[in-house]
């Protein structure tokens, strides 16, 4: 079994992860969101700038 890894996002998808995770950035730095979910948020807000820069 061969698995192809491809690289699957194009500029669009990557500009949309990037701004999904500085929304989630500056809710967390206003404090609108705080506590385990402020946690859950920068966990979510990293892996779409980790998606991002790999395209993955």
């Amino acid at each position: 079994m061969e698995l192809n890894w491809k690289k699957n996002l194009s500029d669009t998808d990557r500009i949309i992860r990037v701004v999904i995770g500085f929304i989630l950035l500056g809710l967390i730095y206003t404090k609108i969101v705080s506590g385990w979910l402020g946690v859950i948020a920068i966990v979510v807000a990293l892996s779409q700038f980790v998606e991002a820069y790999f395209s993955y």
